[in-house]
């Protein structure tokens, strides 16, 4: 069963791709941001969307995860061709996308299952407070924003432009 808005996240035990292990900063905000493969064009685009507005998430006290289960070297190589500066946590297990209910059928030609684009927007309790299925991936991070600003009274798309 897919976790949703209301319900309790489980604990988040996973490696970062920097080998160490991801422990959440108390009192702030998550989103998380789950995406299949680290090589292809739309996941790339998902995760530099959300490095472009990583400062605007930061200045509501909200912090940027993204999850996926592709071998650490090949997220370190996705970190890098991204130029990301938040963590990627390696759910290589699938334990995290199997708790978040998140696990496909295996794609075509390919034996593994791979979790579903899917972002969570997560309160400092633990407490998912949005849940976007049917991810753009170009646009969700400025819609996880816009959500978060609208949850944290922040400023809305209106006034940005």
């Amino acid at each position: 069963m897919t976790l949703t808005t209301g319900d309790h996240i489980p604990s988040l035990e996973a490696a970062q791709d920097n080998g160490r292990p991801y422990v959440p900063t108390p009192g702030r905000w998550r989103v998380l941001f789950f995406f299949p493969k680290t090589v292809t064009s739309h996941c790339q685009l998902q995760a530099r969307q959300y490095q472009a507005l990583l400062a605007d998430f930061q200045a509501l006290n909200v912090d940027v995860i993204g999850i996926n289960s592709d071998p650490r070297q090949e997220q370190l190589a996705f970190r890098s061709v991204c130029q990301l500066d938040y963590p990627l946590l390696n759910d290589g297990q699938q334990r995290i996308s199997t708790q978040f209910g998140l696990l496909d059928e295996p794609w075509p030609g390919e034996q593994v299952r791979r979790p579903r684009r899917e972002t969570f927007l997560v309160d400092p309790s633990g407490t998912v407070r949005r849940h976007w299925t049917q991810v753009d991936a170009g646009q969700d991070a400025l819609n996880v924003l816009e959500g978060a600003r609208e949850l944290l009274g922040g400023e809305s798309r209106q006034s940005l432009g």
